[in-house]
């Protein structure tokens, strides 16, 4: 049985034959790299271009803090987030893009999210907000600071609190 075991940055990924191929092997190095080193480069310019080189869109004019975290898995369904343009993320901010019960008997019986996180032009997201999976800010959105996302945020909305409900309309 083929088995390699890989340090990226302090954590050691074990992988075997059983688990995924060489192939997905590689790619989940190269994808934990991206995330784990460029992704917190403290040049914004490197981080969209990791961002684009982890399979995401991202428009013209975003910014998004070194410590954005993305909850996702580095091969199979790894989830995908798409941002307009101009899109502001605050610092802390969790955005969830693939969420299931890993090697659990549970997973059979319940489905796993939607792997696409969808936020539009001109949205602004507060600091230390998590955004579940699935979920479609629209445009000229605000989530408010702290929020959490479990559902759909209509353009031009105000949301805030746990979970995220409509304040205001702008």
């Amino acid at each position: 049985m083929l088995s390699i075991a890989v340090c990226v940055g302090k954590n050691w990924c074990e992988i075997n034959e059983k688990t995924m191929s060489v192939s997905e092997s590689f790619e989940r190095i190269k994808n934990a790299f991206l995330y784990k080193r460029l992704l917190k480069f403290p040049l914004l310019k490197v981080r969209i271009w990791a961002f684009r080189k982890l399979g995401h869109v991202c428009g013209e004019s975003v910014y998004f803090p070194s410590d954005l975290k993305l909850s996702q898995v580095f091969v199979r369904n790894k989830g995908q987030l798409v941002m307009g343009d101009r899109v502001s993320i605050g610092p802390g901010v969790i955005i969830v893009l693939n969420s299931g019960s890993n090697f659990s008997k549970v997973r059979s019986k319940l489905p796993e999210k939607k792997p696409v996180v969808e936020i539009g032009s001109d949205a602004w997201i507060g600091a230390g907000a998590i955004i579940l999976p699935g979920v479609r800010i629209g445009e000229g959105a605000v989530v408010g600071a702290g929020s959490v996302v479990t559902k759909d945020v209509e353009p031009n909305k105000v949301v805030v609190g746990n979970p995220a409900r409509v304040i205001k309309t702008i």
